[in-house]
């Protein structure tokens, strides 16, 4: 799999997780959801990890695990999921998946 095509799967990933999360679904179920639609679409190995994380860990981990997410960025949104305001949660994850989408354009 090559760089270009893991950034389409996190922002793709991010862009659905946010859409889920905004129209106020937990962010643990969202985010289940999402990897079981990406293993439909065959993207089942990126995200096979997150799915077992999920499981034990929780949400923020499990971004963490795929690759979505850096330390910092996982200090912020653990804060932010505790809170349970899923409109700051679900507009972090989009300003995220536009982050991956700019730097996969710049190289």
């Amino acid at each position: 799999m090559s760089r270009g095509n893991d950034a389409d799967i996190k922002v793709r990933f991010l862009r659905a997780l946010a859409f889920e999360i905004h129209r106020k679904r937990p962010a643990i179920e969202a985010m289940a959801d999402c990897i079981e639609k990406e293993g439909q679409r065959g993207k089942h190995r990126m995200m096979r990890p997150a799915s077992a994380i999920l499981a034990s860990e929780g949400f923020v981990p499990a971004l963490k695990v795929a690759g979505l997410v850096g330390d910092e960025a996982s200090v912020i949104l653990s804060a932010v999921a505790a809170t349970g305001d899923h409109r700051l949660l679900s507009s972090i994850l989009s300003q995220l998946a536009e982050h991956h989408e700019q730097a996969a354009w710049q190289g």
